[in-house]
């Protein structure tokens, strides 16, 4: 049996582009690796867009979220300054497995199949193109459309020609009760080379609270690989060596610790974050469309991809639709590409990272005197109040 759209990934990117395909009449198989959904807790906050309540419904998000908040904080290195500022809309604040449980669900009503326990391992291709995936009990599944929405290190995004070494940034984090904090908004810390005693070599960071109320929070700490020229991140540290750097947040750095150091830890864990930089081309073998994560569709500015993938996937299945694809070819892959890159969502993701990449490596990734970074964030502080 041939399905219309077969999608690598129940995540976020995966699930919200089955749901609009399926509600397009497309036939669509949905293939996970993982025997449920949300099996790591993601970055669980989210601006809101209506694109979130065409997908869900307008009360979904009241449902799962815990807390909301518009305000944010930023620290300069050691924590000597900081500014404030309050954000137009309210970010919503919630567990990640609410929102793809959710998600599912939505599919499996539009008629979506969704299989749990089969991991994409191949594609497979005929005459060029590739017409099917092989999962890992051996079995081919056969698709007009094949979607790699497996995430930041995807089978399917490897075999087009990803490099992510180029778009992913580590990250840490720990789930915590207990914070002691006088701040009800997010707060991130600027952590530039040399600012940690303990690790001489460390790259650029940043470290984060986002508070989910009653005194519970989401905290951890991210390396800044999109500060860093692509050529010289083979050092970046990740897993078991961002997580030690973020148990020395938790213990010494100054503000961070002070709010942490007492609460209690229900999760702690180590991933990945696309946020580095981009990978243009969506399709580079006709047949297989890569989203979300495996390209790097992630707010280069907040670290969030979730209304990024929402929107892209609209934009795929109308583009299935409106060219009523039966078979692909390369004239029909480059029109993808094309209308890709001049959509919204392209223009907004891939401007930022044209605008932010180039400061954060003039500005982040080198070793300033305190007093010196103190004076350019007190600069910028009395910008950001203007604006």
């Amino acid at each position: 049996m041939a399905h219309d759209v077969v999608i690598s990934g129940a995540g976020s990117a995966g699930l919200s582009t089955a749901i609009f395909c399926a509600r397009a009449g497309l036939d669509v198989l949905v293939l996970e690796k993982n025997s449920k959904t949300g099996v790591f807790p993601r970055g669980e906050t989210m601006r809101p867009d209506p694109i979130i309540t065409e997908l869900l419904g307008p009360d979904f998000m009241d449902q799962i979220s815990f807390n909301r908040t518009a305000l944010r904080r930023y620290y300069s290195p050691g924590c000597r300054e900081f500014f404030s500022l309050e954000r137009e809309h309210a970010s919503y604040i919630f567990h990640w497995k609410d929102l793809t449980e959710g998600l599912k669900s939505v599919a499996v009503q539009e008629g979506v199949t969704v299989m749990m326990n089969h991991e994409v391992i191949a594609p497979v291709s005929r005459n060029g193109n590739v017409v099917g995936v092989i999962t890992g009990d051996g079995k081919i599944r056969n698709s007009t459309t094949i979607v790699a929405a497996d995430g930041h290190n995807s089978v399917l995004g490897r075999k087009s020609g990803v490099n992510y070494r180029n778009l992913n940034s580590p990250i840490a984090k720990r789930i915590c009760s207990g914070i002691e904090s006088d701040f009800s908004g997010m707060e991130f810390f600027i952590i530039t080379p040399g600012t940690l005693a303990e690790f001489k070599a460390h790259p650029p960071m940043i470290a984060f609270i986002f508070p989910r109320g009653d005194g519970d929070a989401e905290a951890g700490v991210m390396a800044l690989s999109g500060a860093i020229p692509p050529g010289k991140r083979g050092d970046v540290p990740f897993g078991a060596e961002l997580l030690k750097i973020l148990k020395n947040l938790w213990e010494t750095y100054p503000v961070f610790s002070d709010k942490l150091k007492n609460a209690d830890v229900s999760f702690e864990g180590a991933s990945i974050i696309p946020m580095a930089g981009m990978h243009h081309a969506a399709s580079s073998i006709p047949g297989l469309i890569l989203t979300g994560d495996t390209i790097g569709l992630v707010e280069a500015s907040g670290g969030c991809g979730i209304v990024a993938t929402m929107k892209n996937a609209k934009f795929l299945s109308r583009f299935l639709v409106d060219n009523g694809v039966k078979e692909w070819n390369r004239r029909l892959m480059k029109q993808y590409n094309r209308e890709f890159q001049h959509s919204d969502i392209y223009r907004h993701i891939s401007g930022k990272y044209r605008k932010l990449l180039p400061v954060m490596r003039l500005l982040l990734n080198r070793r300033w005197r305190f007093v010196s970074f103190d004076h350019l964030w007190r600069i910028i502080g009395q910008f950001n109040r203007r604006v």
